[in-house]
């Protein structure tokens, strides 16, 4: 909950005779008017949930903010929420509605509710307003605030309220991963240097686990050179053949990945014409294969995945989870497990694949960052949580925030893999955006309190208290993390830069 400092609030002398004397500065903000003055101290909704619990119609909800939001299409106006209320700040509260056929009707819905928008914290130039979760308050000084509170209110003690069983709002949110080191330090994989790579292929040629993978699959020689490297008397260099050396083994033709050579009238020759490929996506080690197979067909070893067929079950659990797609079910067992072998390093002509100790992300703090918390949503162990320390103003034109990863990050780099803004750093070049053609985003006004934090945090102004420009929109989910209300829904369909480039 959110809870004053009453000792800061409107302590000052001057503060009796301030133009927000009937109304603070943190009421004026609260879209839901959760704050009211008592002896001139600014007191809100304590978010015990007592409405939530004995709403007959369950139209009042919890949010992961800790703060509650109304449903108002489920809500009949019965009134139980501010009968229930233990600090009487909830009241009936009567709106218009205007019909299609444009006739007007009278309905109630409860008012004084916090959803917990942070708005008031913001407002209070004297720090006083501060947010607490009851269940994980430490301090005595803090405790003996909470009590305090509680007591002004004439409510509960404070023990009582700490053994309701509410959900717990988790600033860092964490899953347990059953399997494996959870705490890994650090990530070992593969890395192609990009500037190096000539796009010959031979590394995804030659991998024995097929875990690197061409942007696309070509047609014709890629210059990979492999059969030079098992041609006996060396009369083949990149498909031009030396007839006087060839003896017409058949390595090369045998050994072509491409199949772009053959003989003829007693000649080696080229038959394809010479195309460059490029490693588009490769293994990188980060084990979330290992973690989630359901029958310990997988495990990962000194960074290296080894896997066991007899022990697969072809769930497909290892081939969806993998950020990268590169796990691949092939009937009889799953490929596409990096095992480290060194083989691409080794036989690289550029020299441009080694192995590499990746350390795990921390704190990523970066201008560029549009705290979307996109990489929150789509990585698969719930390692991250975005930070909003203050949002952009006049003084301040960028957000101040951070990105912050647990222990239970893997380095999987799925949230690099999707980041709108590329601040988080991706070692494996694979990258993914938004399908706006197959995408959608919209509001639902009926959960709507029109706080305006999604005006604050829309890094395209394309939205207006829930109203969207479908136009500027870049469905970044920006809006949609921050609304306390759950009032925005984003469905997103996702593309490859490949595809986008077709």
């Amino acid at each position: 909950m959110i809870i004053t400092d009453v000792e800061n609030c409107r302590a000052m002398d001057k503060c009796k005779k301030c133009s927000f004397e009937q109304e603070s500065k943190c009421m004026n903000v609260c879209p839901t008017n959760a704050i009211k003055l008592i002896d001139n101290k600014a007191f809100s909704c304590i978010t015990c949930g007592m409405c939530a619990k004995n709403c007959p119609n369950n139209a009042i909800k919890k949010n992961e903010f800790g703060g509650y939001y109304v449903d108002r299409v489920r809500c009949n106006g019965c009134g139980t929420c501010e009968k229930v209320c233990p600090v009487k700040i909830i009241k009936m509260k009567k709106w218009i509605i205007k019909e299609k056929n444009g006739m007007e009707r009278s309905v109630y819905y409860p008012d004084g509710i916090c959803v917990m928008c942070g708005l008031c914290v913001e407002a209070c130039e004297h720090n006083a307003r501060m947010y607490f979760e009851i269940n994980d308050l430490k301090s005595a000084k803090n405790r003996l605030m909470a009590e305090r509170y509680l007591k002004i209110f004439g409510t509960s003690s404070f023990s009582s309220q700490t053994e309701q069983k509410t959900p717990q709002i988790q600033l860092l949110k964490s899953t347990t991963i059953e399997k494996g080191n959870i705490n890994r330090m650090f990530r070992t994989s593969i890395e192609i240097d990009a500037e190096k790579c000539r796009d010959c292929g031979k590394c995804i040629f030659l991998c024995p686990k097929n875990t690197i993978l061409e942007k696309e699959e070509v047609d014709g020689c890629t210059g990979c050179n492999i059969c030079k490297d098992y041609c006996p008397v060396d009369a083949i260099d990149k498909g031009a053949v030396n007839y006087n050396k060839c003896i017409l083994c058949n390595n090369c033709i045998i050994k072509c990945p491409k199949d772009a050579l053959k003989i003829e009238n007693y000649k080696v020759i080229k038959i394809k014409e010479d195309i460059p490929t490029t490693p588009l996506k490769h293994c990188i080690n980060c084990g979330l294969c290992a973690d989630k197979c359901p029958n310990n067909a997988l495990k990962l070893v000194d960074g290296k995945i080894y896997y066991n067929p007899e022990d697969c079950l072809l769930c497909n659990v290892c081939v969806k989870i993998c950020p990268n797609e590169v796990r691949i079910n092939k009937e009889t067992c799953i490929d596409g497990g990096c095992v480290l072998c060194g083989i691409c390093v080794k036989e690289c002509p550029e020299d441009a694949i080694e192995i590499k100790e990746l350390p795990k992300f921390e704190v990523i703090n970066d201008d560029n960052c549009i705290a979307c918390g996109t990489c929150s949503t789509v990585c698969p162990n719930n390692a991250i949580v975005v930070k909003i320390n203050k949002f952009k103003n006049k003084l301040s034109p960028k957000i101040l925030r951070e990105v912050i990863f647990n222990n239970d990050c893997v380095m999987c780099e799925n949230c690099a893999i999707h980041c709108p803004r590329d601040i988080i750093p991706n070692t494996t070049g694979y990258k993914k955006i938004v399908d706006k053609a197959n995408s959608f985003i919209r509001t639902d006004l009926n959960y709507c309190v029109f706080c305006g934090l999604c005006n604050k945090i829309c890094p395209q102004q394309a939205i207006d208290e829930g109203k969207i420009n479908l136009n500027d929109c870049e469905y970044c989910s920006a809006c949609v993390n921050i609304c306390p209300a759950h009032a925005i829904s984003i469905y997103r369909d996702w593309k490859t830069e490949k595809e986008t480039e077709q």
